[in-house]
């Protein structure tokens, strides 16, 4: 996927949490969860890509990568 695709893929996905949130009641918690997972993977991959001209397609290894580029802080975040 392209910047683009990555960019766009993550503003669908902070739509749909938007629809979601906020969930006083705690019924959607799972589902919060796993879109926030994949709109981070999204963020991150853009970013990445923006700054350093390279990313993954995959979480396999993300964290490794972020820290290789010297994204410690971002690495534990996510």
């Amino acid at each position: 996927m392209n910047t683009d695709g990555h960019r766009k893929k993550a503003n669908e996905i902070k739509c749909s949490l938007d629809k979601l949130l906020p969930d006083k009641e705690g019924k959607h918690v799972a589902s919060i969860v796993e879109l926030t997972y994949g709109l981070l993977q999204h963020l991150i991959a853009y970013g990445m890509e923006k700054k350093y001209g390279r990313h993954l397609n995959t979480h396999v290894g993300l964290c490794r990568e972020l820290r290789g580029l010297g994204e410690d802080r971002i690495a534990e975040i996510f």
